[in-house]
């Protein structure tokens, strides 16, 4: 997962139910919600941006399972193709390492890089 999905769990948005309801199911039915620690930095920076409870991030924080970024992450982001922002190159690289079965995210340009790197895809409620 990425930011974009993971904020939709403490920002509402058009998006907010159809996400919580995947990832829920998801997790009930034993897959692993998964991010890089990328996630853990930038839902606590926008929080601190927007003035929401970092407690309501860390509740959400807590049902994810959170993996380091190692050096080649960051080095195989930085030659990915498509310019891409660099912390989406960075949960792209993370979600690649990890050989994730879907990738969520809410990013289109994300979304479209990580087809070309082969992942599975999904953006719930969205309407692409």
């Amino acid at each position: 997962m990425d930011t974009s999905a993971v904020l939709k769990l403490v920002v509402e948005e058009k998006e907010t139910s159809a996400a919580a309801g995947y990832l829920s199911a998801a997790a009930a039915g034993g897959d692993k919600l998964v991010a890089s620690m990328l996630l853990y930095t930038e839902l606590h920076s926008a929080a601190h941006r927007c003035g929401f409870p970092g407690g309501l991030v860390n509740s959400v924080l807590g049902g994810i399972n959170l993996v380091d970024l190692v050096r080649s992450d960051l080095m195989y982001a930085a030659a990915l193709p498509g310019g891409l922002r660099s912390a989406d190159a960075i949960h792209l690289a993370a979600a690649i390492r990890l050989q994730s079965d879907v990738l969520v995210a809410y990013d289109a340009d994300l979304l479209a890089a990580a087809v070309d790197a082969g992942l599975n895809v999904g953006s719930p409620g969205s309407p692409g």
